[in-house]
Parts: C-alpha cells; sequence; structure tokens
C-alpha cells in the first residue's frame, strides 16, 4: 500500500482536472509541477509549460472551484503560474 501525502492527492487531482477540463491528450506524469503553465511565460523560468491561454485560466477556475470548493478571486490569479502553487492555494483554501 502506497502512503500519498494529502499534498500528493491533490496534486494527482490537479493534474487530472487540467487535463480533463482543457480535453489535453497528454499523461498527468508529462505535466512539470513547477513548469509555467501559460505561454509566454516559458522563456521567463526555462522550463516548457503547457502554453494555456486565460480562456484556459477561467475553464480551470471552474474546475478547481466544483472540484475543492476554493474561491479564486482576481487577487489570486498568480496561483496559476504553476502546478505547484495551485496546490499550495487549495491546500491553503480547501473548504473541505
Amino acid at each position: 500500500m502506497s502512503v500519498l501525502t494529502k499534498k500528493d492527492e491533490i496534486t494527482a487531482d490537479v493534474k487530472k482536472l487540467i487535463i480533463e477540463r482543457l480535453n489535453l491528450s497528454i499523461e498527468p506524469d508529462s505535466i512539470v509541477t513547477d513548469a509555467p503553465l501559460f505561454l509566454g511565460s516559458e522563456e521567463a523560468v526555462g522550463k516548457k509549460g503547457l502554453g494555456l491561454d486565460s480562456v484556459d485560466a477561467l475553464e480551470l477556475v471552474v474546475g478547481l472551484n466544483n472540484k475543492f470548493d476554493v474561491v479564486i478571486t482576481d487577487e489570486n490569479m498568480e496561483i496559476f503560474e504553476n502546478v505547484d502553487k495551485i496546490v499550495a492555494f487549495v491546500l491553503d483554501n480547501h473548504q473541505n
């Protein structure tokens, strides 16, 4: 039996949510948790990201709200920098 931490579980759930909500044809393990999610930020950190756009962000807001019962406002949109930041936000703000 594997021992997964709450963070590991949420990370796996966030990766699956990204793939499902955005209809991506990739495996969850191919998403690097500290790589940028949005187009244009890859050069700044030197890692290949998913190349998402603002429409994708809105889809993820809805998905995260439904899955984790978190409220994402304009003030905390920076969580979409990478998966690690999304997971930290969910851990800090999860209502369940």
